[in-house]
C-alpha cells in the first residue's frame, strides 16, 4: 500500500506462535526417550517424502487472498523458581537380571529463564534452519551420582541452530553454543561414563543404513566469563561424598572458551579427525587441602607469609585477590599456585571407529569384506579364500596389533605470555616461588626461564618423551635485615645459572603372553639427562635459603602421612593376574610385579660447574675441569681438593660456626671422583693428567676404607698410571710461581698415594690381581727412593700385602724379585 507521503509499505507476515507461562511449582523433564516421541510425532505429521524441496517464492499480500506464514514461533517463560530434569537410562546387571537404571541431571533455575524456538515455515534457496535459544537465570545443577555437585551459574544462555538443505540427505549442519556467566563446574572421572551414557541413550538405535544416510556435523562452542572448573585430587581417586573432605584442584580465570567438531560426514569411515581448542584467559590455578590433611597449615601459612620479588630485586605482591571467586575463595583455605594471563591448548584426534554391532555374520566383517561377499557370486571364479574363512582361521593368537593402523593424539599447549608459578611440591613450570614462613627470612628463591618445551610420543610398543628447558636463571636474595658495606652491596643478591637441560625417555612395552584385553606390559625404562653448565655467585646464608626451600618442597611431595590406601588389596603381577591367585607364586614369595622385573638405566651427563661462594673478603670457586686444566694455577688447584675434606683445627669446624653435616667427606668424594676420572682418560696433556693424580691422591688420606673399597675398580688403573709416569718426580716444578720448594710435592704426593695404595691392599688386595706385574715392576725400584725414605717403606708394604695373593699369581715374579734385590745388595 502507497502512504500519502508517498511511501510503500509492505503488510507484515502473520504471526503464528504459541506463548507459555509458567507459574509456581514448574516441573520440566525431558531425555532420550521424550526425543523419540517427538521423533516419531514429527514422523507422522510431517513424513519424509524424499524429494528436493522447493523454493518458497513470496508474495505480496492481495486484498482477499490469505496471508502466508512464514515460520512458527513457541516460547516458554519460567516466572517462579522452577526444575528441569534431564532423564535417561542405562542398562545394569542385578541378582543376574538386567534392568534399566535411571538417572538424571536435576537443574533448578529462578525467575526471568525462558525458551524460545523458531520453526521456519518457508524453503530459501539454501535450505532452511531450525532455531533455539534460552536462557537459564542462577541455574543449580546435580547429578543423580552420590556427589551430586555438578554446575552453578549465574546466567546459562544456550543457542541451537540446525540447518537443513533442501535435498534431503545433502550435508546437514548443527551449531550449538553455550555461554555462562560466573559458572562453577565440578568434574569427577565418573562423569565420562555419567554423560556417555545419556549420550549413548540418546543417540540413534537403528543400525546405520546406506540408503537412509544423511550426513551432518555438530559445531560446538563454550565459553564462560568468570568461571572455576574445579575437580577432585584424592589419591587413588576416592571420593568423600559424606563428609566432603576431599583436595581440589581448580582453574578459575576470566575467559575460557572451547570449540570443537563432531563430523558424521561419512558412512562408516576409514578414520575420523577431531580437533579441541581451548582458549583461557587470566587463568590461576588453585589448591585446596581439607582440613583433615596435615599439610593444610603448612601450605596455607606458606601461602600468607611468602615474600617475593621480581626479577629486578623489587617487592612482589602476591596473586591479585580482585577476581571473582564462589567457591575457590581464598578466606577458605584455598592457594593460588600458578597464574597464566594466556594459554591456547589444541588437542587433534585421528581415530578408527569401530564397525557397528548388527546381527551376524556381518557385524563382525569391516565394508570392504562385505563388498567381497556381495560381489562374488558375480565375479569370476577363483581360489582365494572368502574373508569369512579368513576371519574364522584368524586366532587370538595369530593377531599382531602392530599390524592395524594406530589412532593419533596431537596435544599443543602454548603458553605465550610470562607466567607466574608457586611451587607447593606439586606445581613447576616457568617461574618457581619457594615458600618461607615469616616476613624475619630473605625472601623466596625465584626462578625464571624462557621456554618449556615437552614432547611425547606414544606408540603401541613404545612412548618416547623430551623435555627441554631454556637456559634458566635462579636468583635469591639476603635478609633484608642484614647490612652490609657499601662497597660490597653487589652480594646482596645471588643467583645460579643452567644453560640449558634436556631429559629424553624412553619407554618399551611388549604384549608377549598378553591377552587383547590386557594392557601391554612396559618391560624397560631408559633416560638419558643431559644437564648444560652450571654457573653461579652465592654467598652461605643464600644457599642455605635454596636448601631450606628444597627441604620444604621435597617433604610437601612426599607427604607420606596424608597418603590414602589403595582401593585393590592387592597387587598384579606381571602376568596380568593379582599375586596371590598366580600359578608362579610359591609359599615363599609372590610372582613379581612389573616394576620389579622392569629393566632401568638411567645415563647423565654435566657439561661443567663453575660454582663461587663468596662472601666480603672471602671466596670458594668450585670449578673443577676447568681449574685442573689451568696451566697457571691448575696444580694449586688440584692440591686444594683434600682441603675440602681435611680435618682442621683453625677453620671449616662447629666452633668457627660452620656447618658440618654427616658424611660430607663422603658426599663430596663420591661427586668428584667420576669427573676427575674422566678427565683423566679423556685428556692428552700431561700437565692436566698429573693435576687430576695429585687431586685425586690429596683426597684419599682422609677418606675410610669402605668408601674407597667401592671406587678401587675404578681409582687403581688411575693410581697406577700415575706411579708410572717417569715425570711425576717433576710435578711440583709445575706448580704455581714455579717455586723451588714446591718440588718437594712430587715426593709428599708419591708418598700419600703409596700410603692409601697400601692401605687398601691391606683390606683387600684381590682387585689388584690383574695389574700384579705392573705393580712390582714399579715399587721394587721405589724401595731404594732417596730422596724421601718413607716412599720406600710404604713401596715395601705395597709389596707385602701382594704376599696374600694366590701363589699362582706371585710365585712367577720371585726370580724378578730375587735378582732386583741381588742386584742393591
Amino acid at each position: 500500500m502507497r502512504l500519502p507521503n508517498g511511501d510503500e509499505v509492505t503488510a507484515p507476515t502473520p504471526v503464528w506462535g504459541l506463548d507459555i507461562q509458567c507459574e509456581k511449582g514448574t516441573n520440566l523433564s525431558y531425555g532420550p526417550w521424550a526425543d523419540r516421541q517427538r521423533e516419531q510425532l514429527f514422523l507422522f505429521f510431517f513424513p519424509q517424502d524424499y524429494q528436493t524441496m522447493k523454493v518458497f517464492i513470496f508474495i505480496a499480500s492481495v486484498p482477499g487472498e490469505i496471508r502466508q506464514v512464514q515460520q512458527f514461533d513457541v516460547r516458554l517463560n519460567i516466572l517462579a523458581e522452577a526444575t528441569v530434569d534431564i532423564l535417561f537410562s542405562k542398562l545394569i546387571m542385578r541378582d543376574g537380571k538386567q534392568e534399566n537404571q535411571t538417572n538424571a541431571v536435576h537443574m533448578n533455575v529462578q525467575r526471568g529463564s525462558y525458551f524460545e524456538m523458531t520453526l521456519p515455515w518457508t524453503v530459501s534457496d539454501d535450505g532452511y534452519v531450525t532455531k533455539i535459544n534460552g536462557q537459564f537465570l542462577h541455574v543449580d545443577a546435580s547429578s543423580s551420582l552420590n556427589y551430586r555437585n555438578l554446575l552453578e551459574a549465574e546466567t546459562l544462555d544456550y543457542r541451537v541452530n540446525v540447518h537443513y538443505p533442501r535435498v534431503w540427505n545433502h550435508h546437514q549442519t548443527w551449531d550449538l553454543e553455550f555461554n555462562g556467566c560466573k559458572a562453577t563446574y565440578h568434574f569427577l572421572y565418573a562423569h565420562k561414563e555419567f554423560f556417555q551414557d545419556m549420550i549413548e541413550d540418546w543417540s540413534s538405535r537403528v543400525p546405520p543404513d546406506l540408503l537412509h544416510f544423511v550426513p551432518y556435523s555438530w559445531n560446538f562452542i563454550i565459553r564462560m566469563q568468570e568461571f572455576e572448573l574445579i575437580t577432585l585430587a584424592n589419591g587413588y581417586n576416592w571420593v568423600d561424598c559424606e563428609h566432603q573432605a576431599n583436595a581440589h584442584i581448580a582453574f578459575c580465570g576470566e575467559l575460557f572458551d572451547l570449540r570443537f567438531t563432531l563430523p558424521f560426514t561419512d558412512f562408516l569411515p576409514e578414520t575420523v579427525l577431531l580437533k579441541f581448542i581451548i582458549v583461557g584467559e587470566n587463568v590461576d590455578l588453585s589448591l585446596f587441602l581439607p582440613p583433615t590433611n596435615t599439610s593444610s597449615n603448612i601450605i596455607t601459612a606458606l601461602s600468607r607469609n611468602a615474600r617475593l620479588i621480581e626479577k629486578e630485586d623489587r617487592p612482589k605482591h602476591s596473586f591479585s585477590s580482585e577476581k571473582w571467586r564462589k567457591f575457590c575463595k581464598l578466606s577458605s583455605g584455598w592457594v593460588d599456585c600458578w597464574h597464566v594471563p594466556e594459554l591456547q591448548l589444541s588437542i587433534s584426534y585421528t581415530y578408527h571407529p569401530v564397525p557397528p554391532v548388527g546381527p551376524s555374520p556381518q557385524a563382525n566383517v569391516s565394508t570392504p569384506e562385505k563388498e567381497e561377499l556381495l560381489l562374488s557370486p558375480i565375479r569370476a571364479p577363483h581360489r582365494k579364500k572368502s574373508p569369512m574363512e579368513i576371519i574364522n582361521n584368524l586366532t587370538p593368537e595369530q593377531f599382531d596389533p602392530t599390524s592395524v593402523t594406530a589412532d593419533c593424539i596431537n596435544v599443543d599447549l602454548r603458553i605465550t605470555k610470562p607466567s607466574e608459578i608457586k611451587l607447593y611440591g606439586s606445581v613447576l613450570r616457568m617461574f618457581i616461588n619457594l615458600k618461607d614462613c615469616t616476613e624475619q627470612y630473605p625472601p623466596c628463591p625465584t626462578v625464571a626461564l624462557d621456554r618449556l618445551i615437552f614432547e611425547m610420543n606414544k606408540r603401541y610398543s613404545e612412548t618416547q618423551l623430551q623435555v627441554v628447558v631454556s637456559p634458566l636463571i635462579l636468583t635469591t636474595s639476603d635478609d633484608p635485615n642484614h647490612q652490609r658495606l657499601s662497597a660490597h652491596q653487589h652480594l646482596h643478591t645471588g643467583f645460579l645459572m643452567l644453560s640449558g637441560l634436556q631429559m629424553r625417555g624412553d619407554a618399551m612395552f611388549s604384549a608377549e603372553e598378553r591377552s587383547l584385553d590386557e594392557e601391554t606390559l612396559e618391560y624397560a625404562w631408559l633416560v638419558e639427562l643431559t644437564v648444560g653448565t652450571l654457573s653461579g655467585k652465592l654467598t652461605t646464608p643464600q644457599l642455605q635459603n635454596i636448601i631450606t626451600a628444597l627441604e620444604a618442597f621435597v617433604f610437601t611431595v612426599e607427604d607420606a602421612e596424608n597418603s590414602l590406601r589403595h582401593p585393590r588389596p592387592y597387587l598384579y603381577c606381571y602376568h596380568g593376574t593379582p599375586q596371590p591367585q598366580c600359578p608362579q607364586t610359591t609359599s615363599e614369595h609372590f610372582c613379581p610385579t612389573t616394576d620389579t622385573i622392569k629393566y632401568k638405566m638411567v645415563r647423565a651427563s654435566l657439561d661443567g660447574i663453575s660454582l663461587n661462594l663468596v662472601e666480603s673478603g672471602t671466596i670458594l670457586c668450585f670449578q673443577m675441569q676447568e681449574l685442573l686444566s689451568d696451566p697457571l694455577i691448575g696444580m694449586e688447584a688440584a692440591h686444594n681438593f683434600g682441603t675440602i675434606v681435611k680435618d682442621h683445627n683453625y677453620a671449616l669446624t662447629s666452633h668457627t660456626h660452620a656447618n658440618i653435616r654427616l658424611l660430607h667427606k663422603q658426599r663430596f668424594f663420591e661427586s668428584v671422583v667420576g669427573p676427575l676420572v674422566e678427565l683423566f682418560s679423556t685428556t692428552n696433556d700431561i700437565k692436566t693428567k698429573s693435576c687430576v693424580l695429585v687431586a685425586i691422591a690429596s683426597l684419599l688420606p682422609w677418606l675410610t676404607h669402605i668408601v674407597l673399597n667401592a671406587h678401587i675398580q675404578k681409582l687403581l688403573p688411575v693410581l697406577l698410571q700415575g706411579l708410572y709416569t717417569s715425570d711425576f718426580s717433576k710435578i711440583g716444578e709445575a706448580s704455581i710461581n714455579m717455586e723451588r720448594h714446591d718440588a718437594r710435592c712430587g715426593s709428599e704426593t708419591r708418598l700419600s698415594t703409596l700410603t692409601t695404595l697400601a692401605s687398601l691392599l691391606k683390606q683387600n688386595a684381590s682387585p689388584a690381581e690383574r695389574h700384579t706385574s705392573t705393580l712390582i715392576s714399579f715399587l721394587m725400584p721405589l724401595t731404594t727412593y732417596h730422596p724421601l725414605q718413607t716412599v720406600g717403606v710404604k713401596a715395601l708394604e705395597c709389596l707385602a700385602a701382594l704376599v696374600t695373593l694366590p701363589v699362582s699369581v706371585i710365585l712367577p715374579y720371585r726370580n724378578e724379585v730375587s735378582f732386583f734385590t741381588a742386584e742393591e745388595v
